[in-house]
């Protein structure tokens, strides 16, 4: 084992992140760690260096992380706001942060890199949610990083975005009304079951390529949880089961009686519909396996915070991030779907749009090619069949202020292409511009997908 490992933590500044690195520092007392997150954070010990790193940017990750890495530790979901305009769902966001990470580690020399994923059933239809945890695993394996998944679910702690919900609902219901859902059996598992799964596998050869499945407790449904949790908390409550109020029903109701956002309740109750149990097969451990769940909230923090408090991070202002995921055409790249996009566009919203290229340079013009819309610029040095990078310089449309950037990047083994527009800022007014400009994109992109669709 490294003695004095490089060590980079992504999502440092989270829930689990946080709470990690102090583990790592008592196994690894000589290492130097890079912790990254959205925001500048500051630490006193000279062993942890901060840095603030936009991980929808390949070129920030590789300025962030150091020339070698030994260890890292992927703690990164992106269910919370990434600009103040956000159109795209968080598992394509999630896909294109995994896919930027592993293209900027694998340079690096890394020997391990530690994922903590979600449960996953054995079910061929997932939830979004369920289904994006997975697609980052494989993102992982596409680019060949020896990487050693840990699958978690519900997770007992006071920044436990689940648990918080769950703690929520038996605060400030006396009565509960249970869907059917609620009887779903699920294996919930406690902090420090997690931070010591994820410390002791790390550098150790004989973890490395595994899945490992984690377990706190035995399992439990829903409907017991709350029911133990009310216990424990002292509160006496009624709990009423409805063969009826499906997940997608429920939401609603969750999201309003726990004063949770939706962005980040919605997909976790989608996920509830499927058994998540740990696989006796795939544990860590099982050393738990003889706990009951009352047991287990003696570990456990339980209190509750108000809302928003799990979204520290402030998205600025007037800024755009749109990412939508297109089907990829067998056999092409991101370099030939950019050519199609330019060449599309002009004919979709003829005669308002011509479209002339000049070099690397395509400009959007309207009006005998008088008033220029916008201009992109195409990254050569940053682009490759794979991936296509434009910056968008300037335009009618565009802010003075503006570091916006359209990309297309193909993903999971060709499958999917992403088109992505990051850190736009708008010359329109915002209120008209959200409801003109971007809606028109939607549209417009939405009416690519149905053209790629027909070029298959």
């Amino acid at each position: 084992m490294i003695k004095s490992p490089k060590i980079v933590v992504a999502g440092a500044s989270g829930y689990i992140g946080k709470a990690i690195i102090p583990r790592l520092l008592e196994k690894f007392p000589d290492a130097e760690i890079t912790a990254l997150s959205r925001s500048q954070q500051n630490s006193d010990d000279p062993r942890i260096t901060w840095k603030a790193c936009d991980l929808f940017s390949l070129k920030s990750i590789e300025l962030a992380i150091p020339e070698h890495v030994d260890l890292v530790f992927y703690l990164v979901h992106s269910m919370g706001p990434t600009a103040q305009l956000d159109q795209g769902s968080f598992a394509d966001y999630d896909l294109i942060l995994a896919d930027n990470f592993s293209k900027a580690l694998k340079t690096k020399g890394i020997q391990q890199l530690i994922y903590l994923g979600g449960l996953i059933p054995q079910s061929k239809e997932l939830s979004l949610h369920l289904q994006s945890r997975l697609e980052v695993e494989q993102v992982f394996t596409e680019h060949q990083l020896p990487t050693t998944v840990f699958r978690a679910g519900l997770i007992l702690g006071d920044s436990g975005s689940s648990f918080q919900i769950l703690l929520k609902l038996v605060d400030r219901l006396p009565l509960m009304v249970c869907p059917s859902w609620t009887q779903t059996l699920t294996t919930p598992v406690d902090l420090t079951t997690v931070l010591s799964a994820l410390t002791s596998a790390a550098l150790e050869e004989k973890h490395f390529n595994k899945v490992y499945d984690l377990a706190g407790c035995k399992p439990l449904t829903y409907l017991e949880m709350m029911k133990e949790t009310a216990k424990k908390k002292g509160k006496k409550r009624f709990f009423f089961s409805v063969p009826f109020f499906t997940p997608t029903l429920s939401r609603l109701w969750v999201s309003l009686i726990t004063n949770t956002p939706k962005n980040l309740a919605y997909p976790l109750i989608e996920s509830l519909r499927h058994p998540m149990v740990a696989r006796e097969a795939y544990m860590f451990s099982k050393e738990n396996l003889s706990i009951s769940y009352f047991e287990l909230l003696d570990k456990a923090s339980m209190k509750t915070h108000p809302r928003g408090s799990l979204f520290r991070f402030q998205a600025q202002r007037k800024t755009v991030r749109s990412i939508q995921r297109l089907p990829l055409p067998q056999g092409k790249n991101a370099e030939w779907v950019k050519n199609q996009y330019i060449h599309w566009l002009p004919r979709f919203l003829a005669p308002l749009v011509k479209v002339n290229t000049d070099g690397t340079k395509v400009i959007f013009s309207i009006i005998l090619d008088k008033l220029v819309l916008l201009e992109l610029d195409l990254a050569e040095r940053r682009s490759n069949s794979d991936r296509q990078l434009l910056y968008i310089n300037k335009g009618l449309l565009v802010a003075s202020k503006n570091q916006g950037r359209l990309e297309f990047r193909t993903v999971l083994n060709g499958k999917y292409i992403l088109a992505a527009i990051h850190d736009f800022r708008p010359a329109l007014p915002w209120f008209i511009y959200k409801y003109t400009q971007a809606k028109l994109h939607l549209i417009v992109m939405n009416n690519f997908r149905k053209y790629l669709l027909k070029s298959e």
